[in-house]
């Protein structure tokens, strides 16, 4: 059996003591390591070099870059994200508040992509400990043309750097460095330059433009000679070269000659190289060989459709592969050179954790959405025209955000439905209009989908010990239960109106329709009992929170006066709805010749059809204002805390909630007048606000 190879014998680069000698197959003395730095400093800010690295480096800068979480563990994915600035992957899709410190990739992406210009960028890292956690607070650049010594190991891997700087002091050991390196070959941690193919013609076009210009300022306005006349003495001639060269144009140039001397201006004679034709053709090299022609496209003779878009579609490939480039090198780095998350979380959590990936999308590429193109989609059913299309659609037109109280449009019926019959109230059109919308917020708002449905949790929100899962599904479950029961109060309100309605009808006395009342005692009650309890349970997660972070208080009782004064008033409310509700529908049927039991009938057939999406807000809203008196009266009982605003249960977050959210109130008096209604007070969608409060207690 043959042996196994453990060790290597070969080897990656040419080196002498351990000393990097460069790149053997560069023959360019100007292009080798680092007197290359100086000469593509130079070259990029060629007009068509400036060109083609914009070409390449602005559409990376704006692609979508992520943080995919990968199936690692929220906490890994949270601390991640926060260090670097990026948004995660299918949580945070809308932009979140501005960083005040830290990282900011963008800037990082933007000098990054200078080992296009360079073929390689280092940053050095720099963590600070914070609650025993180490956590990345800067990746400073090391410009290239301050690195003046690399030193490899032996299988061709760096060992450290030293920098030609003021107050540099020892030299920078490969762990704390960031390495991106343009088309690496062996060992040559200086890359190459996607400016490299084009020296050639960048030089010549530098030489062919100080010809150019030379030219056109000699031959421009033709040269100058004065004759001298017919056997003219030595000083005479002398004096018609000092009239000629003493020439210049302008418009109130002029010239005065003796008597006999002769003035001419004489054009260039015979036909000169097109220096202008040939530097264009130059630049199309140095477009070319960065695979950027289509910068070319309108100065070329021939040309077509299909060949920009074949260019286009070439070029954005390119950009793809460098963006993914970097996004690896962010996530994994290189041998003995860890990468950005991958020696964030060995530090934190241990070499054995998963780490998430740096991912970066949709590369100057955009799928313009327009109006001609969602029509077609939609009526061939390849979408359908739901909240989230909206949501989409609005955002990518830059139109305004959708109200949360506003009505849906009205549905257009398909080619086989019958019309909808004329006179039907406003009112109740409104209410079977809202039932797709009502289940669509509840797909959003299950449990599956109630953790992190709008963003995952910061480290310091996932520290609190808040779990937005468990409290979404202790109001879901309180609310289902609460409407279960509501049918046997909805079911005596329909037969007391309809024995009100059949006797206004019968004795035709009409306008009592508007007087008609309901008994709300049980109403209030299962609602003060339904709100209590939640109050109760409520006030245990908060204090379970509170524990978390090594804080103990003993829930208080909960207003039961308070709690029970909004059910009676709430309940009072719904019982006038259903009320008027049946009057407006009796008031319409109730014509001469039609008996009260037929009007009653057709009454509670009409009730029973109602949506039950205005019962579900009502009481929906009434059961987030005790879930929120619960978790205040434990915060009230506890030690002062720092208050934050938790905006993560609602993913159609409107613009006041997303500017609350991770909000640090002024103590609890603030918090309290902001969060009290059971959501944020200043929500446009009222009622549906699901945001909370969350306490933050520093450690003793």
């Amino acid at each position: 059996m043959a042996s196994i190879p453990t060790s290597d014998i070969g080897g990656l680069a040419s080196i002498v003591g351990g000393w990097w000698i460069d790149d053997w197959l560069e023959v360019l003395p100007d292009l080798t390591w680092p007197l290359s730095v100086h000469t593509y400093a130079r070259m990029r800010h060629d007009p068509q070099l400036a060109g083609v690295l914009a070409a390449y480096t602005l559409p990376i800068r704006r692609a979508v870059w992520q943080l995919d979480p990968a199936g690692c563990r929220d906490e890994v994915v949270a601390m991640v994200a926060d260090d670097l600035g990026l948004p995660i992957k299918g949580a945070d899709e809308k932009p979140g508040p501005a960083r005040r410190r830290g990282v900011s990739w963008s800037e990082h992406v933007r000098m990054a992509l200078l080992s296009l210009v360079f073929g390689h960028m280092v940053f050095e890292r720099r963590y600070e400990i914070r609650r025993g956690q180490a956590r990345l607070v800067s990746l400073g650049e090391r410009m290239p043309h301050t690195i003046d010594e690399i030193e490899l190991a032996r299988d061709g891997t760096v060992r450290w750097v030293s920098q030609d700087v003021a107050g540099s002091g020892r030299p920078i050991p490969a762990d704390r460095l960031v390495w991106y390196v343009h088309a690496r070959e062996g060992a040559n941690w200086a890359g190459r330059s996607v400016m490299r193919a084009s020296y050639g013609p960048w030089l010549l076009k530098h030489e062919l433009w100080r010809v150019h210009a030379t030219s056109i300022r000699r031959f421009g306005m033709g040269i100058p000679s004065v004759e001298a006349p017919s056997g003219a003495t030595a000083n005479q001639v002398a004096e018609a070269q000092r009239l000629a060269s003493s020439m210049r144009a302008g418009d109130q140039a002029g010239i005065g000659l003796p008597p006999n001397f002769k003035l001419s201006l004489t054009g260039m004679t015979g036909s000169a190289p097109d220096a202008l034709a040939y530097i264009t053709y130059l630049d199309q090299q140095m477009s070319r060989s960065a695979l950027a022609g289509l910068m070319d496209l309108g100065n070329t003779p021939n040309g077509s459709r299909a060949l920009g878009q074949s260019f286009l579609d070439l070029f954005l490939l390119s950009l793809q592969a460098v963006a993914d480039e970097i996004a690896d090198v962010a996530t994994s780095g290189h041998p003995a050179l860890p990468g950005i998350v991958t020696q964030l979380v060995d530090f934190n959590f241990g070499e054995d954790e998963p780490a998430p990936r740096v991912i970066a999308s949709d590369v100057g590429t955009r799928h313009e959405v327009t109006a001609e193109a969602l029509q077609m989609l939609l009526s061939v059913g390849a979408i359908t025209a739901d909240d989230e299309l909206e949501a989409y659609v609005r955002q990518a037109m830059r139109l305004p955000e959708k109200a949360e109280d506003a009505p849906p449009p009205p549905r257009r019926p398909g080619p086989d439905e019958p019309e909808p019959e004329p006179g039907l109230e406003q009112e109740e059109d409104q209410q079977r209009r809202a039932v797709p919308r009502r289940r669509s917020l509840a797909r959003q708002r299950g449990p599956q989908a109630a953790a992190g449905a709008r963003r995952q949790l910061t480290l310091d929100e996932a520290d609190s010990g808040v779990d937005p899962d468990a409290i979404q599904s202790l109001w879901q479950e309180a609310l289902d239960t609460l409407i279960a029961a509501w049918v046997a109060v909805s079911q005596a309100w329909r037969d007391a109106l309809a024995d009100q309605v059949k006797t206004v009808v019968d004795a035709g006395d009409l306008p009592s329709l508007a007087r008609m009342e309901l008994d709300t005692g049980d109403a209030e009650q299962l609602l003060t009992d339904a709100m209590t309890d939640l109050a109760a349970a409520s006030a245990e997660q908060m204090a379970a929170e509170a524990a978390a972070q090594q804080v103990e208080v003993e829930p208080p009782p909960v207003d039961e006066d308070h709690l029970g004064a909004i059910a009676a008033a709430l309940s009072v409310l719904l019982a006038a709805w259903l009320a008027g509700a049946a009057a407006r529908e009796a008031l319409r049927l109730a014509v001469p010749g039609v008996g009260g039991d037929q009007v009653a009938n057709a009454v509670i057939e009409h009730l029973e059809g109602l949506s039950d999406a205005f019962l579900r807000e009502q009481l929906g809203g009434a059961l987030s204002t005790a879930q929120m008196a619960g978790r205040i009266a434990v915060l009230e009982a506890a030690p002062p805390a720092r208050y934050q605003g938790l905006e993560v249960l609602d993913s159609n977050t409107c613009g006041p909630c997303r500017d609350v959210d991770g909000r640090l109130f002024d103590g609890l008096g603030e918090a309290k007048a902001a969060y009290a209604p059971g959501g944020y007070i200043d929500c446009q969608g009222r009622l549906r606000c699901r945001g909370t409060v969350i306490a933050i207690w520093d450690p003793a």
